[in-house]
């Protein structure tokens, strides 16, 4: 009978042994990725506050240089005199790129709407980068045109300054309505987005986060009865639209409050 007892212990050890090891590597990957989850929404959360500052500080330059244009094309349209030529002309503001981590989309957060958000988000803030740097050329491409136009026009034994002010002052009215419906479509809509991205990622963070997940993206008898309906809806807009009015308010509070922060900074 000790015999037999003896046996099974060994064979239950030897069984148990590799059974606990496989175990306990399992857990050790479970927290491993649990952690590195947490860190990768912290790196969100960080890349997004900087990517909203850079964005709102871009705006602001922009529409600085704007109001400058405008009160150049006044004072242009002011002049008189047929041998007044205008070169008057204002600086391009020194704007750096917004801050973009190029390694955040890449991130597996368990989350489709925040992924596809992240997604947005990149996009956008890349398309900013270079269409702020795309308007810097062009506004130097025009000031160099008017100052060929000029030397031109002084080649005529009558050079009509007249025209050359008002051809200017045009194509400087013309850049600034370009500048201003980039900061009022694209910028803005860039900054709900990231909002978005800022409020949802704050929300995954907290204690709560992985109630605050299943709730909203979880298969459950709210939304989806099964995984099945939940992939399949996933992969539609109209489940990111779900969402969006899921944290609406909050994004607008957070949105209105930025934009109070700015307003005060100016004064």
């Amino acid at each position: 009978m000790i015999d037999f007892l003896s046996k099974w212990q060994t064979l239950i050890g030897a069984a148990l042994g590799p059974f606990l090891l496989g175990l306990g590597a399992w857990f050790k990957v479970v927290i491993s990725k649990k952690e590195e989850r947490k860190e990768h929404l912290r790196r969100i959360e960080i890349s997004i506050t900087r990517s909203l500052d850079d964005t709102y500080k871009t705006r602001q330059k922009l529409q600085a240089f704007v109001s400058r244009l405008r009160a150049l094309v006044t004072r242009i349209r002011a002049t008189a005199g047929k041998r007044n030529f205008s070169l008057e002309t204002t600086n391009y503001p020194t704007i750096r790129d917004v801050y973009r981590d190029v390694e955040v989309p890449n991130f597996k957060i368990k989350s489709y709407y925040l992924h596809n958000k992240i997604l947005w988000a990149d996009a956008g803030i890349k398309e900013t980068n270079e269409t702020v740097a795309g308007l810097r050329n062009d506004f130097a491409d025009l000031l160099r045109k008017n100052e060929l136009h000029i030397a031109l026009m002084r080649q005529n034994q009558n050079p009509d300054s007249a025209r050359q002010r008002e051809d200017y002052a045009y194509n400087l009215e013309g850049f600034a309505n370009a500048v201003d419906e980039f900061i009022d479509k694209f910028i803005k809509q860039g900054i709900e987005i990231m909002t978005q991205v800022k409020i949802y990622n704050n929300h995954l963070r907290k204690r709560s986060g992985k109630w605050f997940l299943w709730k909203c993206e979880g298969t459950n008898f709210k939304y989806f009865h099964n995984k099945a309906k939940q992939n399949e809806f996933s992969r539609n807009l109209i489940s990111l639209e779900r969402l969006d009015k899921i944290i609406e308010k909050e994004v607008k509070s957070a949105i209105q409050s930025a934009e109070d922060r700015a307003a005060r900074l100016l004064h």
